[in-house]
């Protein structure tokens, strides 16, 4: 009897610690799922300050991930694909494929594909698809030249600031933040001709990364060559760019998922200290290119047609390992000897 008593409660001990462990077991680090209930593909991720993460969608929601939980922005943009945000909704214009939406009052109309925003000292800069527009004095300028433009980008540097635009087919524009209201100039020394920029992002030092339709390029200072950064990526689409705060690292959206690279710099030289690694296995890499890479919280967040985090999840099957428990807890009820049958043996 004693030695069926020690048997059921070896078994009730070990089915509670399983059923409670299984939902917090780790299952190794992956991207997955993090989308918000939206309709169409997702279009733009932007991250706030606060920790935030705004998604803009095709069919022309907002929505805004906050502790934890997405919500859908109040805003009425005509349900144009949502291309540009640079702030939470209500404070900020928002770039559509239509041209700005919920722009202040006064705001003078900006119409036509809005791809990129960016706030400056000199004004707002918008990329469209004939160049880079600047709300200054109460109306839009148009420093040009004319290209079509992908992104925008301000680089912070030792020796001042600098304003970037990555266009489709023309390389590279740039010019020092305060004269963007002067023609910017072509910044493509060393670079394919013809070049479509993608992506562009600053390592902690202050120098240039832009990721191309053929591969991965970086820049020591505005006007000098340009310098492929990894063999691996050449020829290749570089969506985006995401270099983390630490500087050691930089997460890059290609067309068959999520990767990235361990650099170091010094003396205004970036080099590899790595190989190039895929995030994630293909089963978990997403079926379309990463557009998108923001940092949020802990984990980072890439948007590919859906919006996915990577980071740490839950074993796989791990409701087997809880249900194994709940069984054995089950078990161990019956081997318990009753009341009554202890008390027949013992008169016995």
């Amino acid at each position: 009897m004693n030695t069926r008593k020690t048997l059921a409660l070896a078994l009730a001990g070990l089915g509670l610690l399983l059923a409670i462990a299984g939902p917090f077991l780790p299952g190794g680090v992956h991207l997955t799922l993090k989308d918000p209930p939206r309709s169409g593909h997702v279009t733009s991720l932007t991250a706030l300050p606060n920790g935030d993460v705004l998604a803009g969608t095709q069919t022309g929601e907002v929505w805004r991930l906050q502790s934890g939980r997405w919500t859908r922005a109040k805003l009425n943009i005509g349900g144009e694909p949502v291309l540009a945000m640079i702030d939470a909704p209500g404070r900020a214009p928002v770039g559509t494929a239509a041209g700005l939406a919920d722009a202040p009052v006064g705001t003078p109309p900006l119409e036509g594909r809005v791809s990129s925003l960016l706030r400056t000292d000199r004004g707002l800069l918008a990329g469209t698809a004939s160049g880079v527009r600047l709300l200054a004095n109460g109306r839009w300028q148009a420093p040009g030249p004319e290209a079509n433009i992908y992104s925008l980008l301000k680089q912070r540097r030792g020796d001042g600031e600098w304003l970037h635009a990555a266009t489709v087919g023309a390389g590279l524009l740039s010019t020092p933040a305060a004269d963007a209201g002067a023609p910017w100039q072509p910044n493509n020394l060393a670079l394919p001709d013809g070049l479509n920029v993608f992506s562009l992002a600053t390592t902690t030092g202050g120098l240039l990364l832009a990721g191309t339709n053929q591969g991965l390029f970086w820049q020591s200072s505005p006007g000098q060559p340009w310098q492929s950064l990894h063999p691996g990526l050449d020829g290749q689409r570089v969506l985006s760019l995401y270099p983390d705060t630490r500087g050691t690292r930089l997460w890059i959206g290609r067309d068959d998922g999520l990767y990235w690279l361990d650099i170091a710099e010094q003396d205004a030289t970036l080099t590899v200290t790595g190989e190039l690694t895929a995030a994630d296995s293909p089963a978990y890499q997403p079926p379309l290119g990463v557009s998108w890479i923001v940092a949020a919280g802990d984990r980072v967040m890439i948007s590919a047609g859906a919006v996915y985090a990577y980071g740490s999840t839950q074993l796989a099957g791990w409701y087997w390992i809880s249900l194994a428990g709940v069984v054995l807890i089950l078990i161990a009820g019956w081997l318990t000897p009753r009341p009554e049958t202890a008390a027949s043996q013992s008169g016995a």
